[in-house]
């Protein structure tokens, strides 16, 4: 055995043995989209496997609570993640909120992809004036 692959190995081991190899792992979303004063949130805690798009809340189930509790205001929303790699240092996911458009169509609020570690949040946040809309994204993964 060479020495280069030993140290492969070795870096194999220990990402096996890290706490983000192992699956018991839980992700926590909080999701808050703000637009023409009402305020949409969810918070939630899920598994990801590898490959598989998770839907982490779809509005038609949720119940949201704002500056204004009109329903007939309440956009359709659904939000997704995938669990694109996992390291011995990190997690990298790849989010998507998605908004139904009155002709049915849908429109992408956000999709962007995290990188985090275990117990250290990380956010994403995006604003546009043009549609007086502000998106703020906080994740974290934590053990079970």
């Amino acid at each position: 055995m060479q020495m280069n692959d030993w140290g492969k190995g070795l870096v194999l081991f220990s990402a096996f043995l890290s706490p983000l190899a192992m699956a018991d792992w839980l992700l926590d979303v909080d999701f808050e989209l703000s637009s023409a004063g009402m305020t949409q949130t969810v918070n939630t805690s899920l598994s990801l496997l590898p490959g598989e798009e998770t839907v982490f809340f779809g509005t038609d189930n949720e119940v949201f609570f704002g500056f204004n509790n009109e329903s007939t205001n309440r956009r359709e929303l659904v939000g997704s993640a995938e669990l694109l790699e996992v390291s011995a240092e990190e997690v990298k996911i790849a989010f998507k909120v998605q908004e139904r458009l009155d002709d049915g169509a849908w429109r992408t609020i956000i999709s962007p992809t995290i990188s985090t570690g275990l117990n250290s949040p990380a956010s994403f946040e995006s604003s546009d004036g043009d549609a007086d809309e502000q998106v703020k994204l906080k994740v974290e993964v934590t053990s079970v």
